[in-house]
């Protein structure tokens, strides 16, 4: 049974009085207890609004979202609470993500203090360990965030994420505002706290060299659907849906298949508030035809454990495909 799944959720935003914006639509996503999963796209695919409705800070049109098999809107009171405690997200701006007037063990301390969980003398030492085991030093336990560097801010946003001993921790883009020297460091930091809380993760990000480095297994989402979704090493060496193809031959990585080969993407993202019709994808993919305009492909899976969106899959990856899986 996944830890906490989504099962064909849609988040639709009203714009104006008649009209409104699908920036998740009918989204399947199951994360297993002890994995890292991986879900990459680019911006605008509606990676951090799926986060978001995991933890109940968008709102659900439709679908549903469960944690260990029930629906959490069914939940009220003690069970709510701990679902809160044991679902933490880490945000992607470190710096908006703390509160200026206070100092950062304040800030860390907070979610502790909210829940009046204990003594404050036992949420200090919690909130203390936190911190150490983030790697800040006692000295900046009493600066407030604009004394830190965004390196160090991030840090604080992961200590205070870990403070509630979470059993999932959401990453979105939590490294996409640091520069590469600290990007490497924080993910393995995130590694070793994996490690060290056992915990489940789910880490969004735009950049797939970044993904493959911490996951397990890879979603790559487009204009508000899943089209592919595999472990990650057979994303990395045979991905098998043309978008996804496409952002990994962007990426210097040498086990690609295609390394070298670099797909161009023509055009824009079109705009969740008018999709294309049939495979949202069909408005850039060089391999678009016309039952890609007129039929929207289901994500199915095309070999173990490996699924694809794609109606071309056959055509465009021979000999990849087990073709008794399709029917």
């Amino acid at each position: 049974m996944p830890l906490l799944s989504l099962e064909s959720v849609t988040v639709r935003f009203p714009i104006g009085r008649r009209r409104h914006v699908t920036a998740v639509d009918t989204v399947d996503l199951n994360l297993l207890e002890g994995e890292t999963l991986g879900l990459i796209g680019e911006s605008g695919s509606g990676k951090s609004t799926v986060a978001r409705a995991a933890i109940g800070l968008a709102p659900v049109s439709g679908g549903t979202v469960r944690w260990r098999g029930d629906d959490v809107r069914s939940f009220s009171g003690q069970r709510r609470r701990e679902f809160t405690e044991a679902v933490q997200m880490v945000f992607q701006d470190p710096h908006s993500a703390l509160d200026p007037r206070r100092t950062i063990i304040q800030s860390v301390r907070e979610p502790l203090d909210v829940m009046g969980r204990g003594r404050k003398s036992a949420r200090q030492e919690t909130a203390e360990k936190a911190l150490s085991d983030v790697g800040l030093p006692r000295q900046m336990l009493g600066r407030y965030p604009h004394q830190l560097s965004g390196g160090q801010k991030q840090r604080a946003n992961i200590a205070r994420a870990l403070v509630t001993d979470p059993q999932v921790l959401i990453c979105d883009e939590s490294v996409a505002a640091l520069d590469v020297a600290l990007q490497a460091e924080i993910l393995n930091l995130l590694q070793d706290l994996k490690e060290k809380y056992e915990l489940t993760v789910l880490f969004i990000s735009h950049d797939l060299s970044v993904i493959s480095h911490l996951a397990d297994r890879i979603a790559v989402m487009y204009l508000g659907d899943i089209v592919e979704e595999a472990p990650t090493d057979a994303i990395v060496e045979r991905p098998l849906h043309p978008y996804s193809e496409a952002l990994l031959s962007a990426q210097p990585l040498v086990s690609h298949a295609s390394r070298g080969t670099r797909i161009t993407l023509e055009g824009d993202i079109p705009s969740p508030v008018s999709p294309p019709p049939g495979c949202r994808f069909n408005t850039r993919c060089p391999h678009a035809a016309d039952e890609c305009r007129e039929t929207r492909p289901a994500l199915v899976p095309v070999v173990p454990g490996h699924e694809s969106a794609c109606l071309r899959i056959e055509d465009l990856y021979p000999g990849s495909v087990r073709s008794e899986a399709l029917r």
